[in-house]
């Protein structure tokens, strides 16, 4: 291990600034829209048949783990979640909403109650996006294939230029920050519904820039969990 510290701290020392460094024009940049996105009713219970733990119930049977079920999931309370946790983004964080939303997209690969595929969550709402060949090969979303083994991936997207234009290195931190809450909070409910997975970074973006118009700049993939029922379920 390195005992140098020069090269972190300039780092460190980089995010706390708020001096945008793009071209001055993410205000005339949007991310692409899904014109043939189908809108989905998420008003649907969120117990999947297993009354929610607490929070100590969840973090003390909480595991990482990637060894799932082959069963499917019912993908409209994970959407609900993710839905209720992006509300909570917005309501927390004040003043560095400015930084731009976020949005999640889940890749239902094993699917109950609603067709397999790609959909995007909001605080505002929820549709399905794309098919699930779309995807292409499950395997090819993140850098280990046995993330794709789980019965989907819910990832938290951002738009890095708005997050930029807005403070800099500073904005880039904050929306980074509150990517990894909400992803904790979906990943901690669904466990807290009897789901297991984990969380991760090692999400590949050009897997998805199709399916979720993933450019780079207007939306970024940031931090994701996978979701699934137990193996031994």
């Amino acid at each position: 291990m390195r005992t140098d510290h020069t090269t972190m701290l300039a780092v460190l020392e980089g995010l706390a600034s708020r001096t945008p460094t793009g071209d001055g024009k993410a205000a005339a940049r949007e991310p692409a829209p899904f014109p043939s996105a189908e809108e989905v009713d998420i008003d649907l219970s969120v117990s999947g048949g297993e009354p929610e733990r607490d929070l100590y119930e969840t973090l003390s049977a909480r595991r990482s783990t990637l060894r799932y079920s082959p069963a499917p999931v019912r993908t409209g309370p994970v959407l609900r979640l993710a839905q209720e946790a992006l509300a909570r983004d917005e309501e927390d964080w004040g003043e560095a909403v400015e930084a731009g939303p976020l949005e999640a997209f889940v890749f239902a690969l094993r699917s109950e109650g609603l067709p397999e595929g790609v959909y995007r969550v909001t605080a505002e709402g929820c549709a399905r996006v794309a098919p699930p060949d779309s995807i292409g090969d499950p395997e090819d979303l993140g850098v280990q294939r046995e993330f794709a083994t789980g019965a989907g991936i819910v990832t938290l997207f951002a738009g890095l230029d708005r997050a930029d234009a807005w403070a800099g290195p500073h904005g880039y931190r904050s929306v980074v920050v509150r990517a990894a809450m909400a992803t904790y909070d979906i990943h901690l409910k669904l466990q807290a519904h009897g789901l297991v997975g984990t969380v991760f970074g090692g999400f590949i973006a050009a897997a998805v820039r199709a399916a979720a118009k993933s450019d780079g700049v207007t939306r970024h993939p940031l931090l994701s969990t996978t979701y699934a029922h137990r193996p031994d379920s």
